[in-house]
Order: structure tokens, then C-alpha cells, then sequence
């Protein structure tokens, strides 16, 4: 196995410390995200009857925005 050069993989950031409105998005993602399983897994019990689909395609949305908001909403501000 072939050395590799670490250094580079250390090295500070030059846009330094991460902002607000970047911790905040990513924390709304994953509620978004985490949420989103639990409601989708509420949506496959058949006792609801007609809500079940809703309540699966409820939670499905809440997952597929909260993965969707780190990378569409953070390069659009230029985060």
C-alpha cells in the first residue's frame, strides 16, 4: 500500500467556522429526516385504513424535503 501525503486532509478551512443559518438548516433537516421515518412508519398500520396512505406519503414528503434542504436551499445563499 502506497503512502499517501495527510496533511492536507487537517488543514483549517479557509471560509472558517460554520454559520448560523448552515447549523440551523442541517438541524431542521435531520428533525425533518428522523421525523419523517417515524411518521412514515406510523403509515404502514393497517388499523388507520384510508389515512394509512396518507400518512406514509405525509412522512415520505417530510424525508424527501428534509434531505433535499441541505442541498438545494445552503448553495443557493452560498453557504
Amino acid at each position: 500500500m502506497a503512502k499517501q501525503e495527510t496533511g492536507a486532509l487537517f488543514e483549517e478551512s479557509s471560509q472558517g467556522a460554520v454559520s448560523a443559518v448552515t447549523a440551523i438548516v442541517f438541524l431542521v433537516s435531520i428533525v425533518l429526516v428522523l421525523g419523517g421515518f417515524v411518521v412514515m412508519s406510523y403509515g404502514v398500520n393497517p388499523e388507520l385504513g384510508p389515512a394509512e396512505v396518507w400518512t406514509f406519503a405525509g412522512g415520505l414528503a417530510a424525508t424527501t424535503l428534509g434531505f433535499a434542504l441541505p442541498f438545494t436551499l445552503l448553495p443557493l445563499t452560498g453557504k
